[in-house]
């Protein structure tokens, strides 16, 4: 949803038909929300990229495309484990990104990227990875990429009407904009206040409406 640099285009992910969810603009099969993009994945993320690039490994290659962050290339246990968890989620989430500890595979991009707020860019990102509509920062873990998505809100929307933030953040040339309001009002957002007022109902209603859908997460070998 939101860019740390405020450019127009604020729909993320790179996952296809999502699954069912609860809460917020919940999920349901066959449908897209704002942010669940139906498409392939991106051609530039291929087994083993890094940084949307291809990785040379001497082992092993996983079997579903994914993104290495930190941790450097991953080792033929890593690539194990990942195939191991690839069936277990989704067709349409196998994906994964490697961090220093542990990999995430599967789950929406959100939640891969530790970014619940699917933020374009921020000076707290240590990386980037492919969404259908271009690239989305991510973060070295959930509260990184909660912090920059409060200090995005403060910052530039704190005084402006939720409504009138939510316009330029989820623009209605780009977006179901009106459907969107209507989940964050029924989640307990008053559209008519300023946006630093209620700026964790905020948060809580847009993580739920970006799709924070869980997958596997493992640790890396040693």
């Amino acid at each position: 949803m939101g860019d740390g640099r405020e450019r127009s285009e604020d729909r993320s992910n790179d996952d296809a038909t999502p699954i069912a969810n609860t809460g917020v603009g919940a999920m349901t099969p066959g449908k897209r929300t704002l942010t669940e993009q139906l498409s392939p994945a991106p051609a530039s993320a291929k087994p083993g990229a890094v940084g949307g690039e291809a990785a040379e490994t001497a082992g092993k290659k996983p079997t579903i495309p994914g993104t290495i962050i930190e941790g450097g290339a991953l080792s033929d246990a890593d690539v194990d484990a990942i195939n191991e968890a690839a069936p277990k989620v989704p067709k349409q989430f196998r994906r994964y990104v490697a961090y220093a500890g542990v990999i995430k595979v599967g789950g929406s991009l959100a939640w891969r990227a530790n970014n619940p707020g699917n933020l374009r860019d921020a000076d707290t990102k240590i990386g980037t990875v492919h969404g259908a509509v271009g690239t989305f920062a991510v973060f070295a873990n959930m509260e990184a990429g909660r912090a920059a998505q409060r200090a995005l809100y403060l910052n530039k929307y704190g005084s402006m009407k939720v409504r009138d933030a939510i316009e330029k953040l989820t623009p209605p040339s780009e977006n179901d904009t009106a459907t969107y309001l209507k989940r964050l009002e029924q989640a307990g957002v008053d559209l008519d206040k300023d946006v630093k007022s209620q700026i964790d109902t905020l948060m809580s209603a847009v993580e739920a409406n970006e799709g924070m859908i869980t997958g596997v997460e493992i640790a890396r070998a040693s």
